[in-house]
């Protein structure tokens, strides 16, 4: 039986991510490579919607991205299910949070929840703005971490039922409001519906 190429190449990067495998936590310095450029360049894409407002950074990790944008913000609150940087430890997955915010910025968290319908309500509840990302057109085993695979209509459908968003895409420290190519990350920034 002959294997299609996609198929190939996905089964031959699924053998290779165990030698390799996803990294899921940031620690800028750690590692000086892409994947650190590439958060810090979403952070800093966001930092001009939070200036001057209060703003909750909804899976925080090490605490670098809340560091940036509180060099605009009025105030900073961290979020995630670890305490990392003194954050607040929160479970996306089964609790809400209850303050209200300005922004709420949330990079590369809503494709590791089972119920990502559940975060959206909460962060429509809760925040005037969200600015929101996601890996786009990956294969489903890519990051094992993963729990949703969306293409850019199936992502749009699902943020704009709570929000209305215009759509910025990245491709390595790039970010631009139209596509020009491949596109590895899409950034929503929605206000309400």
């Amino acid at each position: 039986m002959l294997l299609s190429r996609s198929k190939l190449i996905q089964k031959s990067f699924l053998f290779l991510r165990r030698f390799h495998p996803a990294r899921e936590r940031v620690t800028i310095g750690e590692k000086n490579d892409h994947v650190e450029r590439e958060h810090v360049a979403r952070y800093e894409f966001a930092a001009p919607f939070c200036a001057g407002k209060t703003i909750a950074d909804i899976a925080c990790g090490t605490g670098y991205g809340s560091e940036i944008l509180r060099r605009s913000a009025k105030a900073v609150d961290g979020f995630d299910r670890e305490d990392l940087c003194g954050n607040r430890i929160i479970d996306l997955e089964k609790q809400s949070w209850h303050e209200r915010y300005d922004v709420i910025v949330s990079f590369e968290t809503i494709e590791h929840l089972a119920n990502p319908e559940f975060f959206l309500q909460n962060a429509r509840r809760t925040a005037s703005l969200l600015i929101v990302s996601t890996p786009i057109g990956e294969f489903q085993g890519y990051n094992p971490h993963h729990k949703q695979v969306w293409t850019l209509p199936e992502f749009q459908a699902l943020v704009e039922k709570y929000f209305a968003c215009t759509y910025y895409f990245q491709t390595g420290t790039q970010i631009l409001d139209r596509t020009s190519g491949p596109v590895r990350f899409v950034i929503a920034v929605g206000g309400p519906r």
